[in-house]
C-alpha cells in the first residue's frame, strides 16, 4: 500500500473524540483527510469544522483532499494558534485594550511579524550592544542573534504561561553560577525585553508574544468568549499536535469538551519543533480527553529494507524506544556508504549519483539532499557540480533550496536586487546606515542577472562603468555609465550582446531615476516588482524562467510590502522614508519571515537541497535521500544560544533546576534520534550517506551520527558473516 492510498474511515468514530497515534509515514494524515471528507459527506457544516495545525504548510494535504474530491461545499476553518489568537484579540480589542495597558485603547492594534518585531527591538538593542552590555567572557554574539534570542524569550514566556520577569531567574538558576558575566547578561536581556514590551504597549504594537499573552490572559477568560467557543465549532481536527506548543494544547483542551467529534494526530517520535517551543508531553496529555485511542504502528512509506534500517537505527541510537513492528527486510540494502578523503570529493561523488538517478528517469522532486547546515559554499559547489553533469549527460537537474534561518541579505539574488535598488535611489544614501554599494557587489549583481556574463568579465565591466562620487554633503552617490564609453578592446572582451543587455538595464534604471527627479513617488515593493518583472525576468537576463529567483524575489517583495503596510499604513507622503528604513533593517542582517511562497513551491519537479531539520518540518516524503557531512556535530548539537534555552524555558522544567552536561548529552541523543528516525521514515527507497574524512574546514570528523553509522555497518557485517557460516 502506498502513502497516497485512501484509508477506510469508521463512520462510528465520526461523532467520537479520537486520539490517533503513529509513526511518521503510517498514514495518519491520509486517514485524517478521509475523516474530514466523511464528516463533510455526512452533512457537517464546513464552517463549524476547525482544522488546527502548528504551521499553515501542514494544512496542504487537507486543502488538496478537498480540491481532489467531489465535495462542492465550503471549506473548513483552517488556522494556527497565532492566527486564531490574532483574530480573537482583534475582535475583543475593546474589552481587553484597557486591562492590557496599551497607550491608546480607542485605537486599533498593529500586529507585527518577525521582521517588524526585530525592527523595533533593534532600536533598543543596538545602542546597548554598542555599549558592550551583552559582552560575554566566553564568546562573541552577533547583534542579530542577541535580538532574536531576546524575542525568543518573550515568545517562550507567553507560550509556556509564566511571567516575562521570571525568564532571567530561570536561565540564571539553570546556568548554576558558572560565569558571572552570563548572569549579568541574563538580567540585561530581561531589561531589554521589558523595555521593548513597554514600547509596544505604549504604541499599540502587538508582536507574537504580546498577542499570545493578550489572548491567554484577557480573551480566553471572557465569559462571552467562552460562550462563543462552546457554540462555534462542532468538530475538530488537530494535525501534528506534538509539534505544537503548550498554549495551543491549552486551547485544544478548552475546546474538546464542547465538540461532537474530534480527531487529534500525534507522531510518537515527533518533537522536531522543540527548539520553537513544541512540547510532545503536553500534547500526549490530550489523550486523556478523548474517547478512543487508535494506533498506526506500520509505515506505508518505507520499503521493507528501509523499515529494517529504521529498526536498526532505533536499536543503536535509542534502545529505550520501542522498535518498529515491521523489520523483516535487509537494512544494508537500504543505504549506501561513501567515504571520501576530502570535502570536494564528497560533493563530486554526490553529484555523480544524483545525475545517475536522474538519467535513469528518477524524477528530481523524488531526491532530497540533506545536511546539518546549508551554507553558501556547499550550495554553490553542489549546484555547480550538477550543472556540469547536465551538460555532460544532456539532462536537466533543477534544484530548489530553502534556508529559513538565513538573513535576507545573505541570498545572492536578494543582494543583487538591493544593489540595483541603491543605484536607483542614490538620494536615500546617507553614508552611515546606508552607503553606496561596493564595486564587487555591482559586479556580482551583473554576473547574476545578465545572461552569458561570467564573474571575471562582470568584474571588468563593473570596474569601468561603475562610479561612486561624493556630493556636496560628502556622501558617495552611485552611477552607471554607458557600454559605448568602454574602449573597443574592452567591449570585444566583454561581448557586444552582453553590452546591449547591460545598457538596456542601465537605461531602465536611469529612466526610473529621472522619473523620481520629476516627482514620481512609488513604494519600494512596487519598484522591486517592476524591476524584476519588466527587466530581470525577461529573455536575455539570467533570472528568466528561474524558479529559485522568482521565489526569492517574491519573498523580498512580500517582506517589503508587509513592512510598509504595517509601519506606514496611513502614510500618504514621500515613500523614501519607508524605503530607507527597510534597507537599514536588511543591512543589520535581521531574519526574514517564513513566507508561504517558500513552502508552496514544493510541487516543482526539482531536487530539494536544504538542512535536514528544515526538510523534516516540511513533512515531505521522497524516494531517495542524500545525507552529506555525516561526521559533523550539527546533526545533534543545538546552536549555542547564550541568552535563551529551549529546554530550560519549558513549562515542566523546574525553575531552580541546574542544566548539567548530562542533561545536554541526553538532549543531543534525543535530537539525533528524532532527526535520523524522522529522515529514514520519510524515505521510500534508498539513502546515500556521504562522508569526508576532513570536513569543509579541514578538520577530521567524528560526530555521533558517524559513530552510529560505523556501528550499523559493523553490525550488518557481523550478521552477514553469521548467515554465511550457517
Amino acid at each position: 500500500m502506498s502513502d497516497s492510498d485512501p484509508v477506510a474511515v469508521d463512520n462510528a468514530l465520526l461523532f467520537r473524540k479520537v486520539f490517533l497515534e503513529g509513526i511518521a509515514g503510517s498514514g495518519k494524515t491520509t486517514y485524517a483527510a478521509q475523516h474530514m471528507l466523511a464528516w463533510l459527506a455526512s452533512g457537517v457544516d464546513p464552517s463549524r469544522l476547525l482544522i488546527f495545525v502548528p504551521q499553515m504548510p501542514l494544512a496542504r494535504p487537507y486543502q488538496q483532499a478537498l480540491h481532489d474530491s467531489d465535495y462542492g461545499g465550503g471549506a473548513p476553518i483552517i488556522t494556527t494558534l497565532a492566527s486564531f489568537a490574532r483574530e480573537a484579540v482583534r475582535v475583543y480589542w475593546s474589552e481587553l485594550a484597557a486591562p492590557l495597558g496599551v497607550g491608546s485603547p480607542s485605537h486599533e492594534p498593529i500586529f507585527l511579524n518577525i521582521e517588524t518585531t526585530q525592527y523595533f527591538m533593534a532600536r533598543f538593542a543596538l545602542p546597548r550592544i554598542a555599549n558592550g552590555e551583552f559582552a560575554l567572557n566566553d564568546m562573541r554574539v552577533a547583534p542579530p542573534r542577541i535580538i532574536s534570542q531576546v524575542i525568543d524569550n518573550l515568545n517562550r514566556a507567553a507560550l509556556m504561561g509564566f511571567p516575562l520577569e521570571e525568564v532571567a531567574e530561570r536561565l540564571g538558576n539553570a546556568w548554576g553560577g558558572r560565569d558571572s558575566s552570563r548572569l549579568a547578561v541574563f538580567q540585561r536581556a530581561r531589561t531589554l525585553a521589558l523595555e521593548f514590551r513597554a514600547h509596544c504597549l505604549q504604541h499599540n504594537l502587538l508582536d507574537f508574544s504580546l498577542t499570545i499573552e493578550a489572548f491567554r490572559r484577557f480573551v480566553q477568560p471572557l465569559p462571552e468568549f467562552q460562550t462563543f467557543l462552546q457554540a462555534r465549532f462542532d468538530f475538530l481536527l488537530a494535525e501534528n499536535i506534538e509539534e505544537d506548543t503548550p498554549a495551543a494544547h491549552d486551547f485544544l483542551a478548552a475546546l474538546l469538551p464542547y465538540v461532537q467529534g474530534a480527531l487529534l494526530l500525534y507522531d510518537k517520535d515527533g518533537g522536531l519543533r522543540t527548539f520553537l517551543g513544541a512540547d510532545p508531553d503536553s500534547a500526549h496529555a490530550l489523550r486523556g480527553l478523548c474517547d478512543d485511542h487508535l494506533i498506526m504502528p506500520h509505515s506505508r512509506v518505507m520499503s521493507a529494507d528501509m523499515a529494517a534500517l529504521s529498526a536498526a537505527f532505533n536499536r543503536i541510537l535509542s534502545p529505550r524506544f520501542e522498535p518498529d513492528l515491521q523489520a523483516e527486510g535487509d537494512p544494508s540494502a537500504a543505504f549506501s556508504y561513501s567515504a571520501n578523503r576530502f570535502y570536494p570529493q564528497m560533493i563530486e561523488a554526490v553529484a555523480d549519483q544524483i545525475a545517475a538517478l536522474v538519467a535513469a528517469d528518477v524524477k528530481p522532486h523524488q531526491i532530497a539532499v540533506l545536511s546539518p547546515f546549508l551554507n553558501d559554499s556547499l550550495r554553490f559547489s553542489l549546484t555547480y557540480a550538477l550543472r556540469q553533469r547536465e551538460e555532460l549527460h544532456g539532462i536537466q537537474i533543477p534544484v530548489l533550496t530553502h534556508r529559513p534561518s538565513r538573513a535576507l541579505s545573505d541570498d545572492a539574488i536578494t543582494r543583487a536586487l538591493l544593489t540595483f535598488t541603491l543605484i536607483a535611489h542614490p538620494h536615500w544614501l546617507d553614508g552611515l546606515t546606508l552607503s553606496a554599494p561596493p564595486a564587487k557587489d555591482v559586479a556580482d549583481a551583473l554576473a547574476l542577472c545578465i545572461s552569458d556574463l561570467d564573474p571575471l568579465r562582470a568584474r571588468l565591466l563593473a570596474e569601468i562603468i561603475y562610479r561612486a562620487k561624493r556630493d556636496d554633503q560628502n556622501v558617495l552617490r552611485p552611477s552607471l555609465s554607458a557600454f559605448a564609453k568602454l574602449e573597443a578592446d574592452k567591449q570585444a572582451r566583454i561581448g557586444y550582446r552582453v553590452g546591449q543587455r547591460y545598457d538596456a538595464l542601465r537605461e531602465w534604471l536611469d529612466s526610473y531615476r529621472a522619473r523620481l527627479e520629476y516627482g514620481e513617488n512609488i513604494p519600494l515593493d512596487h519598484f522591486l516588482r517592476r524591476l524584476f518583472g519588466e527587466k530581470l525576468s525577461q529573455k536575455g537576463y539570467a533570472l528568466h524562467n528561474n524558479l529559485e529567483a522568482g521565489r526569492v524575489a517574491a519573498q523580498l517583495i512580500a517582506s517589503v510590502q508587509h513592512f510598509r503596510q504595517t509601519l506606514y499604513d496611513r502614510y500618504e507622503g514621500d515613500w523614501s522614508e519607508a524605503g530607507r528604513e527597510y534597507l537599514s533593517l536588511v543591512s543589520q542582517r535581521l531574519l526574514p519571515s517564513l513566507y508561504a511562497q517558500s513552502w508552496q513551491d514544493e510541487n516543482a519537479d526539482a531536487v530539494l537541497m536544504m538542512p535536514a531539520n528544515t526538510f523534516l518540518l516540511r513533512n515531505r516524503y521522497v524516494d531517495y535521500q542524500f545525507w552529506l557531512d555525516v561526521g559533523s556535530g550539527g546533526w545533534f548539537e543545538r546552536l549555542e544560544q547564550p541568552l535563551t534555552h529551549p529546554y530550560v524555558l519549558r513549562r515542566e522544567y523546574l525553575p531552580d533546576q541546574v542544566w548539567t552536561d548530562d542533561d545536554e548529552a541526553a538532549a543531543e541523543e534525543a535530537a539525533l534520534y528524532r532527526t535520523v528516525i524522522g529522515l529514514v521514515r520519510r524515505c521510500r527507497q534508498h539513502i546515500y550517506i556521504a562522508l569526508a574524512d576532513l570536513g569543509e574546514s579541514g578538520f577530521e570528523q567524528s560526530g555521533k551520527l558517524l559513530r552510529a553509522l560505523q556501528r550499523l555497518v559493523s553490525a550488518n557485517a557481523e550478521d552477514a558473516e553469521g548467515e554465511a557460516s550457517e
